[in-house]
Parts: structure tokens; C-alpha cells; sequence
């Protein structure tokens, strides 16, 4: 009879402890995160494609996460959070563009204003919605 009082207490135990550790490991980080894919374009509205190998960086305004992409050819990105391409936390986001590096020291030329690779100077805000989200990220060139 003690063996069996025993048992239910260690597996009421268990039980109780899975219970709050499930809880606790699925508060954490669990930001719902929307595709969000996009193009960088100026003032006119054209595709800035000389931004190849740059990146694109959100910050959730409440800095619980962040995610980024690579430019491509098109100035094209994907964002991805956790897995490739899954998007970026629902909600307002920060957004920095940078340019590309050659080397670790060696960054090519500025094709956009530099303010865009600061959260604090860049100014840009993005909401991300629970949906596929698609959006331009409208920017000014560096006049020559």
C-alpha cells in the first residue's frame, strides 16, 4: 500500500512538472513570424539593383527578434527569422538596408543614402501583417 501512495505521488510529480515545463518552453520566443518578401526601389519607384549581396535587417519594435535577408540581382529579398524564408515577427518592425562587403574591412561603394544602414537614421517602419506580406521599401539614391 506505501509502494503504491508512493508511485501516484512521483507520477503526479512528473506529471505536474511536464506540465509546467511545457508552459514555460512555449512562451518562450514564440513570436508568430509572416512570410514577408520584398523589392528595395527609389524614389521612382525602379528596382535599385546595384544593392547585389547587400542585406535587409527588421527589428521587432519590442527587440524581442529580428530578421534578415541577402539583395539579389533585382533588389529582391526574403526574410527569414528562424528557418529560410519563413518572414518576420507580426507587428512593427525597423528596418536597415546595408550595402555589400568584398572583404571582412572592404564594403563596395554606397548606392543609397547611409543613413539606411542605422535603425536610430533610417526611418524606415514596416508592420508586418499575419499574411504573405509583399512590400517596397522605398528609398533615396546617392546623388553622384
Amino acid at each position: 500500500m506505501k509502494a503504491s501512495i508512493q508511485s501516484r505521488w512521483f507520477t503526479a510529480g512528473w506529471l505536474v512538472f511536464s506540465i509546467v515545463l511545457t508552459g514555460i518552453a512555449s512562451g518562450c520566443g514564440n513570436q508568430t513570424v509572416y512570410p514577408v518578401s520584398g523589392t528595395i526601389v527609389d524614389s521612382d519607384g525602379n528596382p535599385i539593383t546595384e544593392m547585389k549581396g547587400g542585406a535587409v535587417e527588421f527589428e521587432a519594435l519590442d527587440g524581442k527578434s529580428s530578421a534578415n535577408a541577402s539583395i539579389d540581382q533585382n533588389g529582391k529579398f526574403r526574410l527569414t527569422t528562424k528557418s529560410p524564408g519563413d518572414g518576420a515577427a507580426v507587428g512593427r518592425n525597423r528596418v536597415v538596408i546595408s550595402r555589400a562587403y568584398i572583404g571582412p574591412e572592404n564594403p563596395v561603394p554606397h548606392v543609397i543614402l547611409p543613413k539606411y544602414e542605422n535603425h536610430e537614421t533610417s526611418g524606415l517602419v514596416v508592420t508586418v501583417e499575419p499574411k504573405n506580406n509583399v512590400i517596397e521599401l522605398k528609398v533615396e539614391r546617392l546623388r553622384r
